[in-house]
Parts: structure tokens; sequence; C-alpha cells
């Protein structure tokens, strides 16, 4: 019996956190008026984001958040040789998946964000 409710919970808690994030889809979280310009902000649609990418690369920058923080500032070293050739264990993530390092170089917002500085 014990088992069966693990199994149930490993089921359901999923599910409930996708629901959530599918109801705030188009969501609208503020409107900004400033004279005649009306920005709305709605909530991120990511159904184009492949959640594997992101995963793989989040393990990546986690074991290396030197690298990941540079390229979080400076997206535009993913595609620059000699900074690759600097930290080859990002040239052989980049060689193990080439479809990651192109992803990013399409949309680098994606997969890498700026942390705040100290005191922002």
């Amino acid at each position: 019996m014990k088992r069966i409710s693990t199994l149930l919970i490993a089921a359901v808690v999923p599910v409930a956190f996708a629901a959530s994030s599918f109801a705030q889809e188009g969501r609208t979280l503020g409107t900004v008026v400033n004279g005649n310009t009306t920005t709305v902000f709605k909530a991120a649609d990511n159904s184009d984001i492949d959640m594997q990418k992101l995963q793989t690369w989040g393990s990546f920058a986690s074991e290396h958040p030197d690298v990941a923080r540079e390229l979080a500032y400076k997206p535009s070293l993913i595609n620059n040789d000699s900074y690759t050739q600097k930290h080859p264990e990002l040239a052989q993530f980049f060689s193990a998946h080439p479809d990651i390092r192109e992803a990013m170089a399409e949309d680098p917002g994606n997969f890498v964000a700026i942390p705040p500085r100290p005191g922002e």
C-alpha cells in the first residue's frame, strides 16, 4: 500500500505543477502606461523551448559557473573560437551538443540569464 501511494504522489505532483504553468500562459502580469503608450506584460510562452536542452545546459552551467556567468554577460562568446579554446570544457560540451550551441546562438536568452549584481 505504501508503494502505491508513493507512486501516486510521484505521478500527481508533476502534473499539478504543469497544470499551474499552463494556466499562467497569456496571463497578464502587469501594465505600464507612459503617455500614449501602454505596455502589457504577460507570462512567457515556453512551449517552444526544448526543456531537455535547457536541462543539459543547466547541468554544465552549474558545474562551470564562471563560464556560465561570462556567457550570460556576453553571449557572443558562444561563437568565439578563441574563447572556447581557453575553456576546453566548453569546447568539449559544444562538440558533444552542437544543437545546444546553435540554439544558444539563435536565442541566448533562453539559456543564460544575467544574475543580479551585488546591491541590485
